[in-house]
């Protein structure tokens, strides 16, 4: 029954209808809502795959490129919170601001490239908009729908989504203006030339602009959200610590240190990470639809027009059926699966099957979890070779907070840093 209903089209069963309703696109993302948006998702989708295919040729710069701009990124987003710490001295950092701007930097490098991903003012907005948006959705959700328009005219995040679109929508002029000195470098690039290409269905700069705002959006409440989890558990959890810099450390010697293959053969790393994602999902149900023409199951139930539909996501991720102790945390549990022919490829963290719809599946899949992968990856990579890490004042783990059917990581908690000793690290640092 699930796959049958995930398989329809939007014309029965809408998944931007849902999107629009949940985060009230009509007005905390203007331009997003349903009926609106005319680039069809699979434009993006391409767009990821192109630079996917960039990121795994070891001939191509963009991997190095992306790792760098990680590395300078991260530095001056530790400066900006006080400084490396000194070799025998912790540094509290606000785990979610952190995580955010970092996350910031590294979709913008891969969507708009330089300056737009060095710019201070242009990080701020992007980062603004993509934590600002979930927050109004909530806010605007517990308020009668006849209120919201008066409402939304107070509210600071939608003039920023504006300023946002306003700035996108500059860059593609300029770049239009420079067209035959610029090579296609980035995201914002695929996507111009896309659109230049169309002959049946034309599109304008403004479809390109909605739909770059809609992934800064999407990119970045949920990428750094997945890294606020997995620093947690693994501050909460030392003993992954040796293991992974164990695993760090023999990949880069088979493979090259900071290379793509080196990060992608790192199996305990990926494990711990979808393991920290089944262990926290952010959103207890999945594939939510609603139905824009009624339909009859093919076992006879009949769904009318107006009926939202969902799977229930959280009891799958719990469920013993397909994960032996669900509820206990074992944070190789996916890395010793891929022994079995049978799960192998159920594996990954960003794989999709019907018992781990994270990034959702069929059509709608996410195209951009590889890009999620990488991020989350290197984000752990730089913190385990350089940094040992704990929960401020040696506490346990923060609470998550649930916010209806949403369950997100404490966004005020705080982490402690301080100078690895070198002799249990890998001493592959400068590579990440």
């Amino acid at each position: 029954m699930t796959r049958e209903y995930y398989s329809l089209d939007e014309e029965h069963m809408s998944f931007q209808a849902v999107m629009s309703e949940e985060f009230q696109f009509k007005y905390s993302l203007p331009g997003q809502q349903h009926n609106i948006r005319r680039i069809p998702n699979s434009v993006i989708a391409k767009a990821l795959s192109w630079q996917r295919t960039r990121a795994s040729n070891p001939t191509d710069p963009f991997f190095k490129e992306f790792s760098t701009e990680f590395l300078h990124g991260f530095e001056q987003e530790l400066q900006a919170f006080g400084g490396l710490p000194k070799s025998s001295d912790w540094m509290a950092v606000p785990c979610f601001p952190m995580a955010l701007k970092v996350i910031a930097r590294l979709t913008t490098k891969s969507l708009f490239g330089e300056p737009l991903c060095r710019d201070p003012v242009f990080l701020d907005l992007c980062c603004e908009v993509g934590d600002s948006v979930p927050r109004v959705a909530l806010l605007l959700r517990c308020i009668p729908a006849f209120a919201r328009p008066y409402l939304a005219k107070f509210l600071r995040a939608p003039r920023r989504v504006k300023h946002l679109q306003n700035v996108i929508l500059d860059e593609i002029k300029s770049r239009r203006d420079s067209r035959i000195k610029n090579p296609m470098r980035d995201l914002l690039d695929f996507s111009i030339n896309w659109v230049d290409e169309q002959q049946k269905d034309p599109w304008e700069d403004w479809h390109i602009t909605d739909m770059m705002t809609n992934t800064v959006f999407a990119a970045l409440h949920t990428s750094s959200q997945l890294v606020v989890h997995t620093i947690f558990e693994l501050a909460a959890r030392p003993e992954y610590v040796a293991p992974l810099r164990e695993e760090i450390k023999e990949r880069f010697a088979t493979h090259g240190e900071g290379s793509k293959e080196a990060i992608d053969s790192m199996h305990k790393m990926d494990s711990f990470i979808k393991e920290t994602q089944r262990f926290n999902a952010l959103d207890a149900s999945a594939l939510a639809r609603l139905v824009l023409k009624p339909y009859t199951f093919s076992n006879g139930l009949h769904v009318p027009e107006g009926t939202y539909i969902f799977t229930p996501n959280s009891p799958l991720l719990q469920d013993e059926r397909f994960y032996e102790d669900p509820t206990r945390f074992d944070g190789f549990r996916f890395a010793r699966m891929r022994d079995d022919s049978k799960l192998k490829a159920s594996c990954p963290l960003t794989a999709t099957s019907e018992q781990s719809m994270h990034f959702g599946i069929g059509r709608h899949a996410c195209p951009g979890r590889f890009m999620v992968s990488d991020e989350v990856k290197l984000v752990m990579i730089h913190l385990l070779l350089n940094f040992d890490f704990a929960i401020e004042n040696f506490g346990p783990r923060p609470k998550n907070v649930a916010f209806g059917k949403f369950m997100l990581p404490d966004m005020g908690a705080k982490v402690w840093l301080k100078k690895a000793n070198q002799a249990e690290s890998t001493g592959a640092s400068s590579a990440l």
